[in-house]
């Protein structure tokens, strides 16, 4: 690729190589749905190398810039997929706010796959069962929320609950064991009154409302793996998101 100016500064080479990259990317020189040169090629490029280069790519990945297909190499994602509010995992949550995570798991294991959730996580029809898990999510003793989730995983590639309550986090075991990255997610919010089993989960009164989300996850190869419900008092959770003028359409 003419043009591009040799790494030379070791102790900066990764910052350089994912400015360097991105600027690609948001500039329109590497196109939408493109793939990107090989990790040889950028290697050669920019005078790193590879386990540099493969570092700087998974960067870009998490960030939306970037994502894989089986085989076939690495993509540019369309713009503004990496614009918009950053995905995180409840822990990386409550860290934020100050708290320490906590989870009491309620249930884990197959049940059968209905209808709505083979449509939300794109699963095949010889798909008979999936894995449940159900949660209360604490921030040091205090219960903030449940959170039922649905994880479109094969059998030769699960998880167990004992890993998850030495893991503390989902996300961050599905990454470690299974490399799966959890990149973007969409969700849908509202609210309503809670049943009495979630009424003596989170600890709540009887007129106390109750914020909903669910969420469809998608991993990096932009591939749904996890469908999630989840249920918040509203004294004790809030969301934030970044809003711009440049979103809305006039």
């Amino acid at each position: 690729m003419k043009g591009d100016t040799l790494l030379t500064d070791n102790s900066s080479k990764y910052k350089r190589i994912i400015e360097k990259m991105r600027e690609k990317i948001t500039s329109g020189r590497w196109v939408v749905d493109s793939v990107i040169p090989s990790e040889r090629e950028l290697a050669e490029t920019y005078g790193v190398n590879r386990i540099t280069v493969r570092k700087a790519i998974a960067h870009l990945k998490q960030r939306g810039y970037l994502h894989s297909e089986a085989k076939r190499g690495n993509y540019v994602s369309p713009q503004g997929s990496h614009d918009s509010q950053r995905l995180y995992s409840f822990s990386e949550d409550m860290k934020l706010r100050g708290g320490t995570s906590g989870q009491q798991i309620l249930e884990f294991g197959l049940v059968p796959v209905s209808e709505f959730i083979r449509t939300n996580l794109q699963l095949p029809l010889s798909w008979s069962s999936i894995l449940r898990i159900k949660r209360v999510r604490l921030s040091d003793t205090t219960p903030m929320g449940i959170q039922t989730s649905y994880l479109a995983l094969t059998s030769d590639r699960g998880i167990n609950q004992q890993e998850l309550e030495r893991a503390g986090s989902l996300y961050n075991l599905l990454e470690e064991k299974l490399d799966i990255r959890m990149m973007e997610a969409y969700e849908s919010i509202g609210a309503r009154l809670p049943s009495a089993l979630e009424k003596q989960y989170l600890e709540i009164g009887n007129d106390e409302v109750v914020l909903t989300s669910s969420r469809v996850t998608y991993s990096s190869e932009r591939i749904p793996v996890e469908y999630v419900e989840m249920v918040y008092p509203t004294s004790r959770f809030t969301y934030r998101m970044k809003v711009s003028r440049d979103t809305f359409d006039y």
